[in-house]
């Protein structure tokens, strides 16, 4: 479960965002930046969310402060975001430093290790179903559940000189309520993102704008056979845009114990039709199924 806590942990994101206002010179405060973050995950009337799925490659890097000693690892990924009536679902396929996969449908949790035939089964159910939840209300109980609320779950501030090196927003995210293995989530946001929402909110009513291009959704993407090696040769690096929907840059967890996981992602692409068949983990003659201990499990 350790391993699975790590990437839960990083699994909080880090995309790229593009601009068409980023010339322009806006006066732009906390409260812009918050705003410009939820407006790209915050469903519609209709329920609709502006980014419901994203398929990616990887890259992870966690730091364990006791032993003063950093890991890291590559793969894909495809995430279904949480609605009112489908809960968090997602698949890694982690490449390197070793394989393995993790999956979850909202209701199990499949964490398979190749090299010695085993996969551990663990209920999530208590986590992403539980009676009640509410995904729009609920969003800290994860984090990915509720980046259209960020401003409701969490105390923000701009973290250390507000920029990072290249005029980014870093944003400190402090937990209003206690978050598993969560104290606090530091966030790099484009600054030319939330110049694209600044301008576009400030625009006069009736005069047309330069909003940026409706994305288009691609065709369905093809889940790679496991073991296949991830292409971090492409031609799309980490930390360039692949959608411009994604105001996010980085993303970086601590926990309690200050130990660290960031993730960032390359190759974004969103609403891929993704199967739901994939986020289940067929399990094939000769693989053990261990089962944690219930007493180990959350309440």
């Amino acid at each position: 479960m350790k391993r699975y806590i790590a990437v839960f942990a990083g699994l909080a994101l880090s995309f790229a965002g593009g601009s068409s206002f980023a010339a322009q010179q806006v006066n732009i405060g906390l409260n812009d930046v918050i705003a410009a973050v939820e407006k790209s995950f915050k469903a519609d009337s209709s329920g609709q969310l502006p980014i419901g799925d994203f398929t990616a490659d990887f890259f992870q890097r966690t730091t364990l402060s006791k032993d003063r000693r950093e890991m890291r690892g590559d793969g894909q990924v495809s995430v279904r975001l949480a609605t009112a009536n489908s809960p968090l679902m997602y698949r890694f396929q982690y490449y390197r430093p070793y394989q393995q996969e993790i999956v979850s449908d909202g209701d199990s949790l499949w964490i398979y290790h190749p090299e010695n035939r085993q996969v551990i089964l663990s209920n999530v159910s208590f986590i992403y179903n539980r009676p009640g939840f509410n995904p729009d209300r609920d969003g800290a109980v994860n984090f990915l559940q509720g980046l259209g609320r960020i401003s409701k779950d969490f105390q923000i501030s701009f973290a250390g000189g507000m920029h990072d090196a290249a005029g980014n927003y870093i944003l400190e995210l402090n937990p209003r309520r206690a978050m598993l293995n969560t104290r606090r989530i530091l966030l790099v946001v484009s600054r030319d993102k939330v110049a694209d929402y600044v301008a576009l909110k400030n625009q006069p009513a009736g005069v047309p704008g330069s909003a940026p291009n409706r994305y288009v959704p691609p065709p369905p993407m093809p889940r790679p056979s496991f073991g296949a090696q991830a292409p971090f040769a492409s031609p799309q690096p980490f930390g360039v845009p692949s959608s411009d929907l994604f105001p996010i840059l980085s993303t970086t967890v601590e926990d309690q114990d200050d130990n660290s996981s960031t993730m960032e992602f390359g190759n974004i692409r969103i609403h891929t039709r993704i199967q739901q068949s994939d986020f289940s983990f067929l399990i094939t003659p000769g693989v053990q199924v261990v089962k944690p201990s219930e007493q180990n499990q959350p309440r």
